[in-house]
């Protein structure tokens, strides 16, 4: 029974063409880069005073090597930024899970336990932690807040660094 709504007849609902695609027409090849002239003798004194060493690479190709090396350098930059936010929220869950007096054997405070236990082994026992409540089962670790003031320094410093080490230098304001 042929379907009432169909607006094209003569094509079968859901069929394919059967006719195969045309080929492509072959495309034409790329002329060869011409042949690089052979070196010739070194340059004369006189020739090497009027002309740099590094005359022999383009600046095109210079310029391209100095905007890969600024994107290296200002990538490091981002995922330093990332690591020292991911490093500092973590310690500042630890932080907290020690001031409520989380359970240490539960997962979770376990596991967040073992994730910055090497972060904080340079500052365990730098001053005493202070207890609170009556059962001392809650507690502000300091170690924990010097820590996460150190690492934002450390960063900040490297990231200010890798910053004017990309930046172009400035003029001095009079």
């Amino acid at each position: 029974m042929p379907y009432p709504n169909n607006l094209f007849p003569d094509q079968t609902i859901g069929g394919q063409s059967t006719v195969p695609n045309p080929t492509m027409p072959e495309m034409p090849l790329k002329a060869s880069p011409p042949p690089q002239p052979p070196p010739g003798p070194p340059p004369s004194t006189s020739e090497s005073l009027a002309q740099p060493s590094e005359a022999a690479e383009p600046p095109l190709i210079r310029q391209e090597e100095g905007r890969t090396l600024k994107f290296a350098i200002g990538k490091l930059n981002d995922y330093l930024l990332w690591f020292l936010a991911v490093l500092e929220i973590t310690l500042l869950i630890q932080f907290f899970l020690k001031l409520i007096g989380a359970d240490p054997n539960n997962l979770f405070t376990a596991f967040m336990t073992a994730l910055t236990v090497i972060p904080l082994y340079p500052f365990n026992n730098i001053v005493p932690s202070t207890p609170l409540g009556t059962r001392g089962v809650a507690v502000i670790d300091w170690s924990i807040l010097i820590a996460m003031a150190v690492y934002f320094l450390v960063f900040y410093a490297l990231r200010w660094f890798l910053h004017i080490l990309i930046s172009s230098p400035e003029e001095t304001v009079e």
